[in-house]
């Protein structure tokens, strides 16, 4: 008959390893300098690569909500007008109260709008423009992220002229100047926009 023995000491010392309890007179092993090092590599990378893409993903959905927010707003104030001759009357209260820029800018106390519209970042008006045939919006203290991603979404036709800070970057007949949008978006962090649309 073949003797069979156990080793009881290696057996417990297994044990005491797979409970994560220290054998007496073994010394657990840390982590080298080697390790620490990757480790901490690693996650500078990590933070550098979300500072250099966040900024940029928050401003492309900043700037999507008021696109979003002119795609829903100009054909309902253009139907609004239609029966009539010209803008004429046109005003920020009255987009306001009828809500024609729904309710992420429509400023609201009380459930009741104030006549106020209000991005995060400043007021937007509206108001007649070039003797009526036209209403005029415009942006205050636009960001220049935001700012150039907001006028690249004014190539379409419903826009006739669009300018920052002064500066005209679309008419009636070209497309947005996209090189000329670029710089005067980046010639300040609180930019002014204003743009026209016609009638329906």
């Amino acid at each position: 008959m073949q003797n069979t023995q156990v080793n009881t000491v290696s057996g417990s010392s297994l044990f005491a390893r797979a409970m994560g309890r220290k054998r007496p007179g073994h010394k657990q092993r840390g982590y080298s300098l080697t390790e620490l090092s990757i480790v901490i590599l690693v996650i500078a990378l990590l933070a550098a690569l979300v500072a250099l893409i966040l900024p940029g993903v928050l401003a492309s959905v900043r700037a999507n909500k008021i696109n979003d927010a002119f795609n829903s707003a100009i054909p309902a104030i253009q139907t609004a007008y239609q029966n009539r001759t010209s803008y004429t009357g046109l005003t920020t209260a009255q987009v306001a109260q009828n809500r024609w820029m729904g309710s992420s800018i429509t400023e609201v106390t009380n459930g009741t709008p104030t006549g106020n519209l209000v991005t995060q970042w400043g007021q937007l008006t509206f108001a007649p423009a070039s003797g009526g045939t036209q209403a005029q919006g415009t942006l205050t203290a636009i960001p220049s992220l935001e700012c150039i991603k907001i006028i690249s979404a004014m190539s379409g036709d419903q826009y006739q002229n669009v300018s920052v800070g002064g500066t005209a970057v679309k008419t009636a007949t070209t497309p947005v100047d996209l090189t000329a949008a670029g710089t005067q978006c980046n010639a300040s962090n609180a930019n002014t926009i204003v743009f026209t649309f016609g009638r329906a």
